[in-house]
């Protein structure tokens, strides 16, 4: 797989901030989707030679370095994930490991864990029904179902009716 391609790609939809925010489900966020909330978080901000507590309190901003050393370990979490839950992940084409990294950075490997049916079919790889799944789903409708909208795209590259590169400016 491209991981400069995935990165761009779950960066395209995450968006960049070097601020801390909250994400739309109220959790402390900066960079590219970087949760401030996990266990290890606090040892990662510190590994940028940043104290955690400024990082989280909105009193220091991130450089594009930082950001961009985040959203790399964070991508290999995410890629971790997406092998975890399909064990043949290396051998499947690198468009379709793209959206399952980039479903794996979004939700997390517990939640993508309950798309049994979609995994089911992406074990086949049996895309388009993999992606008719995916496009039943809850996550589906709060992402943007739209074809330019992180729904659609990752539905369109699961199905193998559109590449990545297609979504990125």
């Amino acid at each position: 797989m491209d991981l400069d391609l995935a990165a761009q790609y779950t960066a395209h939809w995450e968006g960049t901030r070097s601020t801390v925010y909250l994400d739309t489900k109220g959790i402390p966020t900066i960079g590219v989707g970087f949760n401030l909330t996990t266990a290890s978080a606090p040892s990662e901000i510190a590994a940028l030679g940043l104290d955690y507590q400024a990082v989280r309190s909105g009193s220091v901003a991130l450089n594009s370095d930082q950001i961009n050393q985040l959203l790399q370990t964070t991508l290999q979490t995410a890629v971790a994930a997406a092998q975890a839950l399909v064990p043949d992940f290396d051998s499947i084409p690198g468009p379709q490991q793209i959206v399952l990294t980039d479903l794996a950075f979004n939700m997390g490997q517990t939640t993508l864990a309950e798309f049994v049916h979609t995994l089911a079919f992406v074990q086949q790889q049996n895309w388009s029904m993999a992606a008719y799944n995916l496009r039943q789903s809850l996550w589906f409708t709060q992402v943007g179902s739209g074809p330019t909208q992180r729904g659609g795209a990752d539905c369109a590259v699961l199905a193998g009716t559109a590449q990545p590169t297609d979504f990125l400016p």
